[in-house]
């Protein structure tokens, strides 16, 4: 029987955001009470945190996130004015903080070495390309699907269906890994991919609110992935 080919997630699944979403946290204190918000730290996080937990910000990604919450704390026009105030920040922030998580090549070589193919169905800009060629992660994977550079974003089943013909594989022989309920877990076993869920995200905060958001299994490290698998076959 061959071995399950298996799809990941790049952000906060494979790559630690933690640095960058405690810098991005910070500056966008700093304009919010700037603009006359008036939020201490503690508060600020709540909100973050009730707005991710909510689904305030739909399928959308770190830009939502900024508009909703400075529609919640400060007056209307006021999203458009710090996120293009934020964007440099955040572009430069992404370079220089993006990292792996210390379990990511461990992982991913022993996936190799059992003879599992690997692939990336990923919401990112373009920029991430630098990081995967840089560190060398990018070697271990026969395919890479990347948003920006697809013109199609999770979790249009489209894009899992490009990966699928990229990969030569059918949806029941893949295996979906990542950290959104609604944007990686959903439609992957919509489109009849198994998946597992990853916690180490700021996305833990997310509850299935449907059928289709029960990942097939739920880890808290990559570490734990190996030993699933073999439960999964």
């Amino acid at each position: 029987m061959s071995k399950p080919f298996i799809f990941f997630d790049l952000g906060q699944t494979l790559v630690d955001e933690s640095d960058f979403i405690n810098h991005l946290d910070q500056r966008f204190l700093e304009l919010l009470n700037g603009f006359g918000a008036k939020i201490d730290q503690r508060s600020y996080r709540a909100v973050r945190d009730s707005v991710i937990r909510d689904r305030r910000i739909g399928h959308g990604g770190l830009s939502a996130m900024i508009t909703e919450i400075c529609s919640l704390l400060l007056s209307p026009g006021h999203g458009k004015i710090i996120s293009e105030r934020l964007e440099p920040q955040i572009l430069q922030a992404r370079r220089d903080l993006f990292r792996f998580h210390d379990a990511t090549r461990v992982v991913l070589r022993d996936l190799a070495d059992k003879g599992h193919e690997l692939g990336l169905i990923a919401n990112q800009s373009e920029d991430i390309a630098d990081l995967l060629k840089s560190s060398g992660v990018g070697e271990y994977f026969k395919v890479i699907v990347i948003s920006s550079l697809v013109r199609m974003k999770k979790p249009d089943p489209r894009i899992f269906h490009l990966a699928l013909g990229k990969a030569g594989y059918e949806a029941a022989a893949c295996i979906m890994v990542g950290d959104r309920l609604d944007t990686d877990i959903c439609p992957a076993n919509r489109v009849g991919m198994k998946t597992i869920r990853t916690t180490n995200s700021l996305f833990r905060l997310q509850n299935p609110m449907s059928e289709c958001e029960n990942p097939t299994f739920t880890v808290s490290t990559l570490s734990e992935i190996p030993g699933v698998l073999e439960r999964i076959r």
